[in-house]
């Protein structure tokens, strides 16, 4: 059967071609990317836009991004080749079909590389349908993006909407570019005309039946999605440490076989959409499978591939003599004492506890009411986020502008607290018909402290640049004042605030947030006088969380709504758990009785209140 053995081949590639890169490119390209960043500093959340506006680091930039999309168009091109030739049943050996993909690199060549480069490395990867590389399998929006939106009724979701119309739209205007550029060695210019007109040249039938395998493609992968809906592994999790992974994470062992599962399936729909697809544009797209390699271009492919076998053969040669065997068996034993001694890792701080984002989603956000619903609930901290008004009271409330959940505009900042107080909060998205009032910091603080079950806060400092050292004066004041430092963490954006509250108080529990880096985050942020790491979700890798480990750093994650996704943070290692949900409770709940016997090494500079919540 044609498409059996396009299957096959197309898998059997794929797996050479994953470990070519999760082996030797993936290596070589992070020590290139990192050998830069640590020249200049890694650079987080706000501060990450400029690292690379410098003709040092525009170069490596477009160096990596470029080699990227050359990698990704070639593993591409080999896969369509594959699929026409087994449609033409016409017989091939795959180091072949690979030595003739590198002519249709010819393509990305001109002004037409940026925008192929683009479609390549970002866009399909986004999309995630119909084609996939083993390179950058997929680029995900961060889910606060779209967390955001959805807060911002009716114009947040209405943004949604254009924001899926436009990427599937665009997708199936350039459906056939990759084809096009494989097999004709078309530019992206060229091959994007061109493939306008392929639908129009598959007529009605083939249109509807390529379409139909991409919905077939989208309903597997939504279903897939519905029912495993945690992370999948990335390229970064296969590293020197993929030993340690497999030993210490529990979610490592669960998502490595997903990840296999999911890589075949790939596979093999990619397979079938490009075997329907070419069903319909054949002859035309198969004109050229076999293009001839002449005069210089042949005999230097016959030079370097004679060097190689010559190479090759010294290398059997040397490793059949016994001297070369010992020395191997050596290297092998140390190698194998090195992984062993490598694989220790120290125990967790504490207990994963459940913390309530803004409050929790009970109430309207940031409000005295979210904080009580929180404790009524009995999570171990309800998360608020704390700025200053114009007349320097520090209250809680998220934004910077108030007409998301009032009628009210402008600034925040622009507002005295009493003027504050005729602002009315509604919030029709989640609690339609409710209104509250916007709390000042010490208004939480006293309730916190009359709430029945000793909720803690994490205050999270949202100061502007001009007034950092105003907002962290004003919180340490009124914690001091309400003798809180015991039930509170805090965290903040900015570095130089954290900085602030732990020089005034080290024995307070005070963290970083992080919500994006250049460069691997454990380059630097090790060296920060930090008690734990807050982390976008999207940013979590078992890695990073391995990492934070070995520094003694617990790791937080927000904002978690998924019940399967907080269960895989937790086995990775993760013990903090920021949520809207107060379900979040009975998930971490769960877990702690599931690994009753896990040891903690405990938070002995941490106050006693807390001690025994969180060993």
């Amino acid at each position: 059967m044609k498409f059996g053995r396009a299957l096959r081949e197309v898998v059997r590639f794929e797996i050479l071609y994953k470990l070519f890169i999760l082996c030797l490119v993936n290596p070589v390209m992070r020590e290139i990317y990192q050998t830069y960043i640590s020249s200049v500093g890694v650079s987080f959340n706000a501060q990450i836009v400029g690292i690379f506006l410098n003709l040092k680091g525009a170069f490596i930039f477009l160096l990596l991004f470029f080699t990227a999309a050359f990698l990704i168009f070639f593993e591409l091109s080999v896969v369509v080749r594959i699929v026409a030739l087994c449609r033409a049943g016409a017989p091939f050996r795959l180091r072949t079909v690979m030595k003739t993909a590198l002519w249709s690199l010819g393509a990305l060549r001109g002004p037409g590389v940026v925008p192929a480069a683009l479609y390549y490395v970002l866009f399909l990867p986004v999309v995630q349908t119909g084609y996939i590389n083993a390179l950058v399998p997929g680029v995900t929006i961060p889910e606060f993006i779209f967390d955001e939106m959805r807060r911002t009724p009716p114009l947040g979701q209405i943004g949604m909407v254009l924001l899926y119309v436009l990427l599937y739209g665009t997708f199936l205007a350039l459906l056939f570019v990759p084809v096009r550029m494989a097999l004709q060695r078309e530019r992206f210019g060229a091959a994007a005309k061109s493939g306008f007109a392929c639908w129009k040249r598959i007529g009605l039938t083939g249109a509807l039946q390529v379409l139909a395998v991409l919905l077939l493609w989208l309903a597997a992968a939504t279903e897939i999605a519905r029912f495993w809906r945690r992370n999948p592994l990335e390229n970064s999790d296969f590293d020197g440490n993929f030993l340690k992974f497999l030993v210490y994470s529990e979610a490592f062992r669960k998502d490595l076989v997903y990840w296999a599962l999911m890589a075949v399936l790939f596979a093999a729909g990619m397979t079938a959409f490009l075997y329907v697809a070419l069903r319909h544009l054949s002859p035309d797209a198969g004109a050229v499978l076999h293009p001839d390699w002449q005069a210089d271009n042949a005999a230097l492919v016959q030079i370097a591939v004679r060097k190689l076998r010559k190479l090759w053969a010294r290398v059997r040669a040397a490793l059949g003599k016994k001297r070369w065997k010992a020395a191997a068996g050596a290297v092998c034993l140390f190698l194998a004492a090195y992984l062993v001694l490598n694989c220790w890792l120290p125990p967790l701080r504490h207990a994963p506890v459940s913390i309530g984002h803004r409050g929790c989603n009970a109430a309207i956000e940031n409000t005295v009411e979210a904080v009580l619903a929180a404790d009524a609930a009995g999570m171990d901290y309800a998360e608020i986020d704390v700025q200053l008004t114009a007349d320097g009271v520090p209250v809680v409330f998220h934004d910077t502008g108030l007409s998301r959940l009032s009628d009210a505009s402008g600034s925040l900042a622009d507002y005295t607290w009493d003027a504050l107080q005729a602002v009315t909060l509604r919030d029709e998205y989640a609690h339609p018909g409710e209104t509250a009032k916007i709390p000042s910091l010490e208004m939480v603080l006293q309730a916190a402290q009359a709430a029945p079950n000793d909720i803690g806060l994490l205050i999270e400092l949202k100061g502007d640049a001009l007034r950092q050292e105003q907002l962290a004066e004003a919180v340490l004041r009124l914690v001091e004042q309400y003798d809180f430092g015991g039930r509170a963490m805090f965290m903040s954006l900015d570095y130089y605030s954290v900085m602030l509250l732990h020089a005034a108080h080290p024995e307070w529990w005070v963290g970083y947030c992080v919500f994006g880096s250049v460069g691997d985050i454990d380059d630097s942020i090790w060296r920060y006088n930090i008690d734990f790491l807050a982390v976008e979700e999207n940013m979590v890798t078992n890695r990073l969380v391995t990492q934070a480990r070995e520094h003694g750093l617990p790791t937080y994650v927000w904002s978690v709504n998924d019940n399967e996704k907080m269960l895989q943070y937790m086995e990775m290692g993760a013990v903090g758990i920021i949520s809207d949900w107060t379900d979040t409770r009975a998930v971490v709940d769960a877990f702690n009785a599931a690994h009753s016997g896990v040891e903690y090494a405990g938070r002995d500079e941490a106050p006693a209140q807390d001690t025994a919540r969180l060993q």
